[in-house]
């Protein structure tokens, strides 16, 4: 059996997802949401710090630059808005590993099923495209630090929502695993506010 040579190590480079977005809250249709919030996801990834791209009018960016704070961009906002990632509003209620067919892009993938206080998500991974165990053990947003902590750093190669606000899913379409240059990640010079509760 002949192991990928990258199975070992941890991703560097671009991930590209399909996304959907259902607004449970009836604020946006669906077909609003992919116009504003857009259908295309481009993650940028290299050890604790990514960058996330939406294709959406809103132009939606996010910066992670490795510490414990989100910080978003959106078209016609003159300011970056943060969010702190080691704050979770979401508890585990309970977890289970189920075996399933899907292959994408290759990648046969194992099933992380988790109920919380606010819903359900479904997390498809295989662990040959990975991160450290550790890079995002306090990046309690989205509840990362669970997925990573109980998937060995495993990345989502699917992930499927649905919680109390809203309803989500995205799907891995392509992998470039590149060295990646650091000023990717540094945050636009705006001023700082903090993202609104609604």
């Amino acid at each position: 059996m002949q192991l990928s040579t990258y199975s070992q190590e941890n991703f560097e480079g671009i991930l590209k997802f399909k996304i959907k977005i259902q607004d449970k809250t009836g604020q946006m249709t669906d077909e609003e949401t992919d116009i504003y919030v857009g259908n295309l996801q481009t993650y940028y990834l290299k050890g604790k710090k990514y960058k996330s791209e939406m294709n959406g009018i809103l132009k939606m960016a996010t910066y992670h630059e490795g510490k414990d704070t989100l910080f978003t961009k959106m078209n016609g906002i003159n300011s970056l808005m943060y969010s702190l990632t080691d704050e979770s509003e979401e508890k585990v209620v309970s977890y289970e590993f189920k075996k399933t067919d899907k292959v994408i892009l290759g990648y046969k993938c194992e099933l992380l099923e988790v109920k919380t206080n606010k819903g359900f998500h479904q997390y498809y991974f295989n662990k040959d495209l990975k991160n450290s165990p550790t890079a995002y053990e306090n990046h309690k947003m989205g509840l990362w630090d669970f997925f990573n902590e109980k998937t060995g750093g495993a990345l989502s190669i699917i992930q499927i929502s649905d919680v109390k606000d809203f309803k989500s899913s995205i799907e891995l379409i392509s992998v470039e695993r590149k060295k990646l240059d650091n000023s990717i990640f540094v945050k636009p010079d705006l001023p700082v506010i903090k993202m609104p509760k609604d």
